[in-house]
């Protein structure tokens, strides 16, 4: 078997440093020449947005036809006491500074009290406590230039502040959400590394009580995680997959939890057979027969997962399945090769202070302890046992009925955060929706926006919008202050034949105009209109933009249900006018969580029941069964829904967080299923060596006793890598990591040592349906020949 002679050659004696040497090779030949993983990481709006989605078409667009089109800032400015004078020359000082060029050359303009009067009733709050400016910014939200920009910004806001009694100012809207978001990840990987490297290492030492073996695996996947990010960017770079901030947070977790399962299923054997095997490299060579099959099966299992990932619509979904294969497909290569060939070399050296002596006693001595205890309780209460779990089980699944999935990314932050911050301040003065506008974009059959007919094409679908449900005001190039404002598309032609052409072609381009403009005449408030119009069409003039104010938090699931509405209403303006339905789009912020929780669902529905099939394919090929991957999986599936059902109460009604993150109940799934069946099948590969001889009940309950210390440790240190997420700022990532937590730990304590053993004994022979496996004879194990001591090799 090919799976053997790879094995069979890393633990021999000249294969081992053979093998050690091919991967320093291997390692010093890619690393230095590929790219980091950081260089081709994308965070751009494209890389996150659902395949086939309206959302993305508008991202298209606005990339083609506003190739300069800025990511909007919002100062909030707010004085509870009422905004004075002195407050509204800071916003005019800082205004004159933002467009000075100081806080960055990639400020395309700025819309303030001060920078257009005319503006000021949709700038400032009825009761005179609280306004805004809107700093449009270039480029990508997520790219250096932006988030430097929004630095300086922040640092020079920061000295404007006078305290809770007098005059806050913060920077949010878009782009400071993104910029906090942005930030918060930054931090994630180097943190998520120490926090897991620390973490594993103390509970392996705990566990083996030696620092040799605890740093074996961490120096594997440390190995691994250099070598799989280099390969998985290089892949990147070569094929164009999306990577995002978020999948190599993800994979580091992955590696070190899975890496250090697959050297515990090693190390744990390797031990035991130097009891019985005097010859370290035989020792090994048992140990790789007895458990590769079972590791190659666990990395397939996680292999299909990632693959399954590729046929989720949600591109941020499909961005984690390549790197994630890269990732497990190395470390599998790792497991089978670097890690027997390094404990090979180390010997019982492995576990100093306490090196196993070789003792040569029979292959059955009996296990002590409590997995024992345990696992003749189980065998003599099989029904008792499965019925008092799944009773369990069933009644914490029940708060799945109380999900209250939530998509506002505010949520997601901390409450600290500065956008979070401005978005309480705007509020408590303007429509929640202030903060995010939804987008509208018209696109025209041709002329230019400015010519009459088409501007009336414009009007159309600013009133159909006005009055959609839930939307308290729309600004666009016929209505530029907003739908309540006295300025409409009269005034707008009216300012177009005021301004002379030379003037009107300098403003349209952003550039100063080429005459000096008296403050008050009639020609300055034209060019006042004429600015606020033009802003909002494209350079070409072929495309308008309608941005619509919900009367609610933006990122609200109430907001989410009325983007169907909305984009009715747009479509409906579109065709009263004469235009194609077509013609008109509806994105933004809203827009997108709306199109991202349809494609969430979407990719549940589809995606989950792939993988489940897939694993249920390979659990069949390696228990050679039809039965066993079905109940198998089955109490996966049932551990999903119980830790999803506790999880959701803790996180809604104990620590009265607003709801659930939209893709933790997706990831714990992939990740209960394509991880926690690891342990499925590390017990019953060693249930069916174990009944082979011993008889089924004899032999699970020895499977059990043999299988249960080593599948404790894993799903501890499993656990305690997913764990780490909590100490992470921002919500989805504290509820993933508390639920995969929680969800292994059941998996370890409950399912794989109540659960599986129970149903294994009740069922018999037919857990091996159709295919008969020879069962030994119940009763005492027969006595078993001391493996041969082979002299010169032992050390």
């Amino acid at each position: 078997m090919l799976l053997h002679a790879l094995t069979d050659f890393s633990s021999s004696r000249r294969g081992k440093w053979l093998v050690i040497v091919a991967w320093v090779v291997l390692t010093a030949a890619i690393v230095p020449l590929a790219p980091t993983l950081d260089d081709v990481t994308k965070n751009d709006d494209a890389s996150f947005l659902p395949n086939g989605s309206e959302s993305l078409a508008v991202s298209v667009l606005v990339h083609e036809r506003f190739p300069n089109s800025g990511t909007p800032a919002i100062i909030v400015f707010r004085n509870a006491a009422g905004l004075t004078q002195q407050d509204f020359d800071t916003e005019a000082n800082l205004s004159k500074w933002l467009l000075s060029g100081e806080a960055g050359n990639n400020i395309e303009g700025v819309i303030s009290p001060s920078t257009v009067p005319s503006a000021r009733a949709e700038l400032v709050s009825a009761d005179n406590t609280t306004m805004n400016a809107v700093v449009s910014i270039s480029g990508e939200a997520a790219e250096k230039p932006f988030l430097d920009t929004i630095d300086r910004i922040r640092q020079r806001t920061a000295t404007l502040n006078s305290g809770e009694d007098g005059l806050q100012v913060r920077v949010s809207g878009p782009g400071g959400l993104i910029a906090d978001l942005v930030e918060v990840f930054a931090r994630i990987d180097s943190f998520l590394i120490l926090v897991t490297a620390s973490l594993v290492l103390v509970l392996l030492i705990l566990i083996y009580r030696s620092p040799v073996v605890a740093l074996v695996p961490l120096v594997s996947v440390g190995w691994v995680f250099t070598l799989a990010g280099s390969i998985g960017a290089l892949l990147a770079e070569l094929a164009n997959l999306p990577v995002n901030g978020q999948a190599t947070g993800i994979m580091t977790v992955i590696l070190f939890g899975a890496g250090t399962d697959y050297c515990l299923f090693i190390s744990s054997r390797f031990r035991e057979e130097l009891h019985h095997t005097q010859d370290k490299h035989e020792a090994m060579r048992a140990t790789m027969r007895a458990v590769s099959e079972s590791i190659a099966s666990a990395a397939g299992t996680f292999l299909v997962a990632t693959i399954a990932l590729l046929l989720a619509t949600l591109r941020s979904t499909q961005a984690l399945g390549p790197l994630l294969a890269v990732a497990i497909g190395v470390m599998l290569l790792a497991a089978l090769t670097l890690i027997p060939a390094i404990l090979t070399v180390l010997g019982r050296g492995s576990f100093w202070p306490f090196r196993p002596k070789y003792d040569a006693p029979t292959r059955d001595d009996e296990p002590h302890g409590i997995w024992s205890h345990i696992a003749v309780i189980v065998s003599h209460r099989p029904v008792a046992t499965l019925a008092a779990t799944a009773s369990v089980f069933l009644l914490m699944a029940l708060g799945t009925l109380t999900i209250k999935v939530d998509y506002d990314s505010l949520a997601s932050l901390p409450s600290n955060s500065e956008s979070v911050e401005g978005f309480e301040l705007l509020r408590q003065g303007f429509p929640a929706g202030e903060l995010s506008p939804t987008e509208a974009y018209l696109v025209l059959a041709d002329g230019v926006v400015s010519d009459p007919k088409n501007l009336a094409a414009v009007e159309s679908v600013t009133q159909k919008l006005a009055a959609a449900e839930g939307v308290v005001s729309v600004e666009s190039p016929s209505r530029p202050f907003g739908s309540a404002a006295p300025v409409g598309p009269e005034q707008v032609l009216a300012a177009i034949d005021t301004i002379p052409p030379d003037v009107r072609a300098a403003l349209a381009s952003g550039a100063p105009p080429p005459v000096s403009i008296e403050p008050g005449t009639p020609l300055a408030e034209a060019v006042g209109i004429y600015a606020a119009s033009v802003r909002l069409v494209s350079p070409d003039g072929g495309v308008a933009r309608i941005n619509a104010t919900l009367a609610m938090n933006p990122y609200s699931r109430e907001a989410l249900d009325l983007v169907p509405g909305l984009r009715n209403a747009v479509r409906d303006g579109a065709e009263a006018a004469g235009l194609s339905r077509d013609a008109a789009l509806v994105g933004g912020e809203t827009a997108i969580s709306y199109d991202t929780r349809a494609a969430n669902d979407r990719d549940t529905l589809v995606v989950l029941p792939l993988i489940l099939l897939f694993i249920g394919i390979i659990l069949g090929l390696l228990l050679r069964s039809l039965i066993a991957p079905l109940y198998l999986l089955a109490t996966i599936v049932v551990s999903y829904f119980a830790t999803l059902g506790i999880s959701v109460v803790i996180f809604q009604s104990v620590l009265g967080q607003s709801g659930t993150g939209p893709s933790v109940p997706f990831f714990l799934f992939v990740f209960l299923v394509a991880l926690g069946v690891d342990y499925n099948i590390f017990l019953m590969a060693r249930v069916r060596e174990e009944t082979s001889r011993l008889g089924l009940r004899a032999g699970a309950t020895r499977a059990l006793a043999r299988t249960g210390g080593v599948i404790t440790s894993a799903g501890l240190i499993l656990a305690g890598t997913f764990g780490a997420l909590m100490t992470l700022p921002l919500r989805d990532l504290f509820q993933l990591g508390f639920a995969v937590a929680l969800g292994v730990l059941l998996d370890t304590f409950v399912v794989r040592t109540l659960m599986v053993p129970s149903i294994v004994i009740l069922l018999g022979k037919w857990n091996w349906w159709p295919f008969h496996q020879r069962l030994g004879v119940e009763g005492p194990p027969p006595p078993a020949s001391p493996s041969p001591a082979r002299s010169g090799g032992g050390e």
